[in-house]
């Protein structure tokens, strides 16, 4: 399996509007960040996790040819967004795309973003992307990937983080539940939203995501949903740096759009 950092920056972006900070400024590459948003391919499937308003761009900069599943953490614009852009794979692959989520977020979908794409009444124009809504009830297997929802917090709302083999993704989140904590034990892989230096009411920051990781131990931990407060290269080898408040004996890493790993 490849997993691809789509994105992995907030519903501004970085460098964000009318901003000039040094980050937003930054001529590095891993400062550009996106809607947040991965994507596992296996055995020339592609399965995408969230799929906000900076999709387009995302597929081109990949060369994304096909998308055969998609995984919704919740219904914020900046993960949901892009789904319009799907109909160019629904029409190429002619079938429609399952899409996986809380029944919840899945009739928010249909009822109040796109409606459209379920009302036969509505003109169609250049056509529209045929999804397939699938309400999540519990474990369930993709290309013969265990995948498991878990629920975990994003302020109030209760959303979905998921775990597929030995690698956990939780990209906007500020709790995680005993009840998910303690299926996220030993993970070969942890990626964990962590939006800035500063605490915040609905994300985990840069020092509650490292406490998540030194609770939870995984061989290797990464950072998602990623603000403009935070410079890439300045913050990123510190978690190296015993004498770094962000020291961590784990190996972590701030992750950058357009990151692979193999899993």
């Amino acid at each position: 399996m490849i997993l691809t950092f789509l994105g992995t920056g907030t519903s501004h972006g970085v460098p964000m509007l009318a901003c000039s900070c040094p980050t937003c400024r930054s001529t590095d590459h891993r400062d550009v960040r996106t809607n947040a948003s991965i994507l596992l391919s296996v055995e020339g499937k592609n399965i995408l996790f969230d799929c906000g308003r900076d999709f387009h761009g995302q597929a081109i900069r990949q060369g994304i040819d096909r998308i055969d599943f998609l995984l919704l953490t919740h219904t914020h614009f900046d993960h949901v967004a892009g789904i319009d852009e799907l109909r160019v794979f629904t029409a190429r692959q002619k079938q429609s795309i399952p899409v996986f989520g809380k029944q919840e977020h899945l009739n928010y979908l249909k009822t109040y973003i796109y409606h459209y794409l379920f009302d036969p009444a509505v003109q169609r124009g250049g056509g529209i992307a045929k999804i397939e809504l699938v309400a999540l009830n519990g474990r369930f297997s993709l290309e013969g990937i265990k995948i498991e929802p878990l629920p975990v917090y994003h302020g109030c709302m209760e959303i979905l983080g998921y775990r597929f083999g030995n690698t956990a993704y939780l990209s906007d989140v500020s709790r995680i539940p005993e009840t998910t904590r303690e299926k996220l034990f030993g993970l070969d892989v942890l990626i964990v939203g962590a939006l800035r230096h500063t605490e915040h009411p609905t994300h985990f920051n840069i020092p509650q995501a490292l406490g998540i990781v030194s609770d939870l131990q995984p061989k290797r931990a990464f950072f998602t949903h990623i603000c403009h407060d935070i410079l890439h290269e300045a913050v990123d080898r510190q978690f190296a740096d015993p004498t770094s408040p962000y020291f961590s004996p784990v190996e972590v890493h701030l992750a950058y759009d357009g990151l692979t790993l193999e899993l």
